[in-house]
C-alpha cells in the first residue's frame, strides 16, 4: 500500500497498527493520523489481511517484528510535518500583520512600531 507522499509501509509496520488495534492502544482514525495513513479502508483492509484470524501471519509476525525505534520515527516524522504546516502558517499571519501595520501607518499617519533603541520612560 501507498501512503502519504508514495510511501510503501512495511509488512512490519502493517502488522504493528494492527497489533496496536487489536490491544486497543489506538483506534482506526488514529492509526491514520499517528502513521500517516492515507485511504479510509486502508487500516481496514491490513486488518482482514493480518488480524488474529491469520496463523501465518502469526509466524511472519514472530520474524519482522517492528522495533519500537521503527514507530518512534514514523510518529516524528508525522510530528515534523505538523511543526512544519504550523511554521508555515505563524510566518503567513506575520506577513498579514505586518502589511496591516504598514497601512494602519501609512492610513493614520502615525509610527505604531516600537523603535528599538529609544529609551523608557521612567515610571
Amino acid at each position: 500500500m501507498k501512503g502519504e507522499e508514495g510511501r510503501r509501509y512495511s509488512e512490519a509496520c502493517k502488522m504493528q497498527v494492527v497489533r496496536e488495534l487489536e490491544r486497543g492502544k489506538i483506534t482506526q482514525a488514529e492509526a491514520s493520523r499517528r502513521y500517516g495513513i492515507l485511504g479510509h479502508s486502508t487500516v481496514l483492509k491490513w486488518c482482514r489481511k493480518y488480524g488474529r484470524q491469520r496463523s501465518r501471519v502469526n509466524e511472519i509476525r514472530k520474524r519482522n517484528v517492528m522495533e519500537e525505534r521503527d514507530v518512534e520515527l514514523l510518529r516524528l516524522l508525522n510530528e515534523n510535518k505538523a511543526l512544519k504546516e504550523e511554521l508555515e502558517a505563524a510566518r503567513l499571519k506575520n506577513v498579514v500583520l505586518e502589511t496591516l501595520v504598514d497601512v494602519a501607518e501609512r492610513e493614520l499617519q502615525i509610527p505604531i512600531r516600537k523603535k528599538y533603541g529609544a529609551k523608557r520612560s521612567g515610571r
